[in-house]
């Protein structure tokens, strides 16, 4: 089967990243200078970058135009229960932790059914950002019971929630339900993990529970999109 002028526009987009002819977040050279290096039509230039944004090999600024995809530094395990600490360690990183705030305060009903609390219960907050070398990554709020964990047991620890409580408690987290929810922008999270406007936002919502089903604790964690993506395995039934 003879290939196409947009397969051939494709394939030498993609061989000019791996050499690092083109690199992450450079822009593409103009249509017209492809078309004229390739020997092909504009418009196969066109459809080739069409086909390569759609890929997520390129990306696609409106003003500035496309350009090569940048690669993200970091990889989560969704189908792991994987401290934020150790994604980053991994990859050559050091991880640490900026806190914004501790408290202690009534449950609302949302946290009292989140986490199978009585009237009048008290959760711990934690908020705080977790970094990798210095640079703001992932916003991070939790509610404890303060059953399970206050503030100063939490602040006499190594900084890991699931340690603590484990400590404290004498509790083990076996499993989290997970949601994720795309976030386009908000000005608080955004503000303080230094993401621009335009920056898209992870969120990943969960219930920590033990191994009789029984709710821990949960959280949110709010991730940059331009630095970590998520990874799982999908079986078939």
């Amino acid at each position: 089967m003879e290939l196409t002028s947009v397969y051939k526009v494709k394939e030498w987009m993609i061989q000019q990243i791996k050499n690092g002819d083109l690199h992450d977040g450079e822009q593409l050279p103009s249509h017209l200078a492809i078309a004229r290096k390739l020997n092909v039509k504009t418009d196969d230039v066109y459809d080739a970058i069409d086909e390569l944004i759609t890929e997520q090999v390129l990306s696609n600024n409106l003003e500035e135009g496309a350009s090569v995809k940048s690669l993200h530094p970091f990889s989560y395990p969704l189908g792991e229960l994987v401290s934020i600490s150790k994604m980053i360690e991994e990859q050559g990183y050091s991880a640490g932790t900026e806190f914004i705030s501790f408290d202690e305060k009534p449950a609302t009903s949302l946290d009292s059914q989140k986490l199978n609390l009585p009237e009048k219960a008290y959760v711990t907050i934690i908020e705080r950002i977790r970094m990798a070398d210095r640079i703001p990554m992932v916003y991070c709020l939790d509610k404890v019971p303060t059953s399970i964990l206050t503030c100063a047991q939490y602040q006499s620890s190594d900084e890991s929630i699931l340690n603590a409580i484990e400590q404290n408690a004498s509790q083990k987290v076996a499993y989290a339900e997970t949601e994720i929810e795309a976030i386009s922008y908000e000005p608080h999270i955004s503000d303080v993990l230094d993401a621009s406007p335009h920056e898209g936002l992870m969120l990943l919502k969960l219930i920590h529970y033990d191994k009789d089903d029984q709710p821990i604790f949960y959280s949110f964690n709010y991730f940059k999109s331009s630095l970590v993506k998520f990874k799982t395995v999908r079986n078939r039934i």
